[in-house]
């Protein structure tokens, strides 16, 4: 385990002690929450390192890495995965002036490549980073192309008109330096789309430790809207606008719902799911996406 971690925002190694969350997913261990004391971020500390942190994703329950589960709840998710990946692409487009049959996406962590699928269906020029050897697989059959192993091993005189990381930063050891690789591999005034849990929602103050969203020990980073504009400006981003995720609070309250009670309490996640949604408005749903813009 990795302990006394750096802060990507501030670069301070001290830290306070907010609350233990359990590993529901995988291990069943306990793992701390500790907030940066000079500027508050929040962070798992401490964390598995390179070599310990494959056996924490080991779950069937993962299913962003699969292409068919197994029971109603995979099967509904799959359904809404599809739908999301569509509304992802008309709010991608609308962030970028595309260019016909040249523009080109980067998706970070594109997993079985779906919502890649939707792009490409919309005459992006698509290219996709996934380290996970099996669900790269599945998306170079999927979108008939290779798919990038390491954000390393991209090519920076591509030029991505825009790159995209859904639920993939919160995963990363150091997001400021993948922010600032990044940003060389875009072009002038390209789009950087960031879907990212928001731990300031309602149903994150509802559930509290139980809050699916944690998601220890894979989630390293639990971002705040003032997190993401700091870490944004260090990089050379600017955030333009933040908009709802809203079917993910139904996900994630299901998934709370059963870590709180033992149960998957359907009729009490999607009121609490909706609920929260309502609270949250525009800007404070449980889960977020950040349009930023490249600076200079």
């Amino acid at each position: 385990m990795e302990k006394d971690i750096h802060c990507p925002l501030c670069g301070s190694i001290e830290s306070k002690f907010e609350r233990a969350i359990v590993d529901h997913m995988v291990s069943k261990e306990k793992f701390s929450l500790r907030s940066c004391l000079d500027c508050r971020l929040l962070r798992t500390d401490p964390r598995p390192s390179e070599e310990e942190i494959g056996g924490y994703y080991d779950s069937p329950s993962y299913l962003s890495h699969t292409e068919q589960g197994v029971g109603v709840f995979s099967k509904i998710y799959n359904v809404l995965r599809a739908y999301n990946s569509m509304s992802k692409v008309r709010i991608l487009e609308n962030a970028v002036q595309k260019k016909p049959n040249i523009s080109k996406l980067l998706d970070v962590g594109c997993g079985i490549g779906v919502f890649l699928e939707h792009g490409k269906y919309r005459k992006w020029d698509v290219f996709g980073v996934e380290l996970n050897e099996k669900a790269r697989k599945t998306a170079e059959k999927r979108l008939k192309t290779s798919i990038f192993q390491k954000l390393e091993d991209v090519k920076s005189e591509l030029n991505f008109d825009a790159i995209s990381l859904w639920h993939v930063l919160e995963h990363l050891p150091q997001p400021n330096e993948v922010l600032e690789k990044l940003h060389s591999l875009a072009a002038p005034g390209a789009a950087l789309i960031l879907g990212l849990p928001n731990r300031e929602s309602h149903d994150a103050g509802y559930y509290k430790e139980f809050w699916a969203a944690y998601d220890v020990p894979i989630h390293f980073w639990h971002f705040t809207k003032k997190d993401i504009k700091g870490i944004a400006k260090k990089t050379g981003w600017i955030v333009e606008a933040i908009k709802p995720m809203r079917l993910d609070a139904f996900y994630v309250s299901l998934l709370s719902e059963l870590y709180k009670t033992g149960r998957k309490r359907w009729v009490h996640a999607f009121l609490r799911g909706l609920y929260s949604n309502l609270k949250g408005g525009q800007q404070n749903t449980s889960s977020l996406i950040y349009i930023l813009r490249k600076r200079g």
